[in-house]
């Protein structure tokens, strides 16, 4: 099956005037599962939105000065989903991940939630062993890749993709 560019059809206009362009594919992007792909895949284009929503939400939780517990349950549940469910289709890579740790760390103390000498092993502790119960991002990025590495290798033999 080819891809023929000269069977496809577009029209630019700029401020209500016909403009003739190229169209190229490399610069096409479309969206799948929620991200944006194209010809090639762009990683530093596709992390982003996901990280800025990540902050967004992460933002929005800690302006609504819930007390504890539910501020790290709402971050939890609303903000934590937004990067899981990229961890399987972006290549994040470690310092990408510890970025978003750091950032968080600081929106967290810029909102008064947690301050600046305190222990940050404290924040990704459990609150029965007294810490504050917030998900540990490259924790979780690596519990989700082992599962999916986990499930294709036993899911082989059913698998003809694999065989």
């Amino acid at each position: 099956m080819v891809f023929g560019i000269e069977n496809c059809k577009t029209l630019c206009t700029a401020k209500g005037k016909l403009e003739m362009r190229n169209f190229t594919t490399e610069d096409h992007m479309f969206r799948y599962l929620s991200h944006m792909q194209a010809k090639q895949i762009k990683y530093a284009r596709i992390k982003q939105k996901p990280g800025k929503e990540y902050l967004n939400r992460t933002k929005s939780i800690l302006k609504t000065k819930l007390n504890g517990k539910n501020t790290i349950k709402a971050m939890n549940v609303y903000a934590t989903p937004v990067l899981t469910f990229s961890f399987r289709i972006v290549k994040w890579t470690p310092t990408d991940l510890q970025n978003f740790q750091t950032k968080m760390r600081t929106l967290l103390m810029r909102y008064r939630f947690h301050h600046l000498r305190a222990a940050k092993e404290r924040l990704n502790l459990p609150q029965q062993m007294g810490g504050r119960g917030l998900i540990d991002i490259p924790g979780l990025h690596d519990k989700q890749m082992k599962l999916l590495q986990t499930y294709f290798l036993n899911r082989s033999h059913h698998l003809f993709m694999l065989q």
